[in-house]
């Protein structure tokens, strides 16, 4: 090589080099704050929708008592709150208990009520039948029937020694003198670990009648919380103030039986290595001043690798405060994306030897895509509708594209029905909150639908029979609706349907006598058999009745109970 050839080609190598020096530093720090902000957001967003589906059951319980022990009632007119008086005939106590048990039959099957004389009534749903758990005051024992109906026993089943006053859940409730939760203590009957929200009633008098009140075990968190797909190697779970764990996605269980006592499983003391670790992070954050009060997202190093952790304060009225922990690497969001990174470079880097323009063309594709998978996120986290990602790739980035957009679809839409989600219609709404102007305000409705006889259908022709019913009920909500309008499932068998631009009374009671009429057609539960269902639908709008989405559903809620109540009295 002659000193020409060394002058020039020397040079240029060294340019060459440089150039895709340059190229590898700035692609990789833009991939990974594209990366860092996409697992951010997912992160929160799964924090949100576990803390969520965390609270409905919860809220479950509350609405439960409230039907046995209702809230005083509120009059704007002379602004006297008045209570409303408690059901304590035995049989009709024991209807109430029977509605009660009915509206989160999943969650909370058990609904009972203990009086100051040592009565107990109680309804429990369990999978293959129906107790009646029955205490006569001043008894020494409690008889249990197997029951088919209100008012219709079968047979008794057992007795035991019980004897409501003593029981932790009754102390609580009458030493705090309103709704509370118990602390966690071990089952009478079951003899598993549980929780129990309790609620006085007192009489006209201001003297106590007594407690009702409805369990939440340990067990059903945790076989929620193991129902949740984290990711590969996250985890998600729930601790107490104290540190002991509530529920966990892990496999171990929260709690241990040792000489017939109950042990609770600390969170430094779990197997789960990332348990304790996101434990520890967590603790040291509200140690330096972080309240939860709003989710927050750091990130640690591990030997997982890095870690992002994100967590948020879980407080209910009754007093319960626990904090919701959400801890995944990484490495399982943005594994397949540095894949791809490492492939393009090396690519990138023979195109530059070859001609710096195609290299450059190259480096830009990748980047191009990874920024609309960024936007993508971002587009999840504010709660807008996902657009069509229009990436055409079948290498990494493709199948990233192709897992955010089912993620999208699974974080918003209910996988029986195809319709939003609780938490994606809840999402949309502050969208055009966000979004709405002075100029262009917002007006919508919320119509609350309750399905009844629904019960009926999966007691008579089996459970594969009723999702047909609500796949069926949630295409004609959907088909009878305007394009603006939208479909939610919002738990069992109750749907929540949303009315762009709806705000005069008319138009509400109009649509809902139209959705009535749809719900009511023939549904085909199998061939040639046919069934019906009905429907109770209350309605609320924004902004007249509330500002919020709570405020509105509340309102719904209540004035569809109202239909429900009246038609069962007429």
């Amino acid at each position: 090589m002659t000193s020409l050839q060394r002058v020039l080609v020397v040079p240029f190598v060294l340019l060459v080099l440089a150039l895709a020096g340059v190229i590898y530093w700035a692609s990789f720090r833009s991939g990974d704050n594209a990366g860092r902000e996409f697992s951010q957001t997912v992160l929160l967003n799964m924090v949100d929708r576990v803390t969520h589906q965390t609270e409905s059951h919860l809220a479950g319980a509350r609405t439960a008592l409230n039907t046995v022990v209702p809230n005083a009632v509120y009059s704007p007119a002379d602004r006297t709150t008045s209570p409303i008086g408690l059901v304590t005939d035995p049989e009709a106590l024991e209807h109430q208990l029977w509605i009660a048990t009915g509206l989160f039959p999943a969650v909370n099957n058990y609904v009972y009520f203990g009086g100051t004389d040592g009565s107990f009534v109680g309804i429990n749903r369990n999978l293959d039948r129906i107790e009646l758990r029955l205490r006569q005051p001043q008894s020494s024992e409690r008889q249990v029937f197997s029951v088919a109906a209100p008012g219709k026993r079968l047979g008794l089943l057992r007795t035991d020694d019980y004897d409501p006053r003593t029981r932790p859940w009754y102390k609580t409730a009458v030493l705090n003198g309103r709704e509370s939760w118990s602390a966690v203590y071990t089952d009478f009957t079951t003899r598993e670990p549980t929780f129990t929200l309790s609620k006085p009633a007192y009489g006209p008098d201001l003297n106590l009648i007594g407690v009702a009140a409805t369990d939440l075990s340990l067990s059903q968190l945790t076989d929620f919380f193991k129902s949740l797909s984290v990711s590969r190697n996250g985890i998600a779970f729930i601790v107490e103030r104290s540190g002991d764990i509530i529920a966990t996605s892990t496999s171990e269980l929260p709690y241990r039986v040792e000489n017939n006592a109950l042990v609770r499983l600390p969170a430094t003391q779990s197997s789960s290595l990332l348990l304790r670790q996101a434990y520890h992070q967590v603790m040291a954050w509200q140690k330096n001043g972080d309240s939860l009060e709003t989710p927050v997202s750091r990130e640690f190093e591990s030997e997982l690798g890095v870690v992002q952790v994100g967590a948020t304060l879980l407080r209910d009225p009754a007093g319960l405060e626990w904090v919701t922990i959400v801890a995944i690497p990484r490495s399982d969001f943005i594994g397949s994306v540095s894949t791809v990174f490492y492939q393009s470079l090396a690519v990138g880097f023979l195109a530059v030897l070859l001609l710096l323009a195609i290299g450059w063309t190259l480096l830009h594709w990748v980047l191009r895509d990874i920024r609309k998978l960024t936007l993508a996120a971002e587009s999840i986290g504010l709660g807008r509708p996902l657009e069509p990602l229009d990436i055409r790739r079948t290498d990494e980035i493709g199948l990233l594209a192709k897992s955010l957009q089912e993620m999208e679809r699974n974080l918003r839409t209910d996988k029986l029905t195809g319709v939003l989600n609780r938490e994606s219609l809840i999402a949309q709404i502050e969208f055009r909150r966000r979004t709405a102007t002075e100029f262009l305000p917002l007006r919508f409705a919320l119509l609350f639908v309750d399905l009844d006889y629904f019960k009926q259908v999966n007691d008579e022709h089996g459970h594969d029979a009723g999702d047909r019913v609500l796949m069926t009920v949630a295409a004609r909500l959907k088909g009878a609706l305007r394009s603006d309008d939208e479909v939610a499932r919002f738990g069992g068998d109750e749907f929540v349907v949303y009315l762009h631009g709806m705000n005069s009374v008319e138009d509400v009671e109009a649509v809902r006598a139209k959705l009535l009429d749809v719900i009511r057609a023939p549904v085909e539960l199998r061939r040639d058999v046919y069934g019906r269902v009905d429907a109770s639908i209350g309605w609320a709008q924004y902004p007249s009745d509330g500002l919020d989405v709570d405020t509105l559903m509340k309102v719904a809620d209540v004035r569809m109970f109202e239909r429900k109540k009246a038609r069962v009295a007429g």
